[in-house]
């Protein structure tokens, strides 16, 4: 069974095994913004998503990935759609996130839940990043 929840300072670690590029100073700032969810499997930690606001008003994906020996189990899907209904409550209209022009499972994954791609970034290496937007219902109130 999958459970989701926000991170704290201190699960610094958990991130870093996946992206050792992130800096205690970042974490704080996303953590202190409530900006970090944890994704787990059965208690034991399978993935992560951090997201911020593009433009100051669109909540953005910008890392999200699941351990591959969690993956194929709808964790993925499952957390990504816990996010979006989490931005509704928020009162925001849109969702977008990126992934890699090689990254054709996270392409079908990200359409299958209704998200369009509207654009691509060139990178400095010859690949692209694809951007993709979805319109979220209004929540009931």
């Amino acid at each position: 069974m999958m459970k989701i929840r926000y991170a704290k300072e201190a699960d610094i670690d958990l991130v870093r095994q996946i992206d050792s590029t992130v800096t205690k100073t970042e974490f704080k700032r996303w953590t202190d913004n409530a900006q970090v969810l944890l994704i787990y499997e059965k208690e034991a930690f399978a993935g992560w998503l951090q997201y911020s606001l593009f433009l100051e008003k669109i909540p953005f994906v910008n890392r999200f990935y699941i351990l591959e020996e969690y993956r194929g189990l709808g964790d993925g899907k499952l957390s990504l759609l816990i996010w979006q209904r989490m931005m509704e409550e928020r009162f925001f209209d849109e969702v977008m996130l990126s992934c890699g022009s090689d990254n054709e499972k996270a392409q079908k994954l990200f359409e299958s839940i209704g998200y369009r791609k509207i654009g691509a970034l060139d990178l400095v290496d010859g690949k692209q990043e694809f951007v993709y937007k979805k319109t979220l219902p209004k929540p009931e109130i």
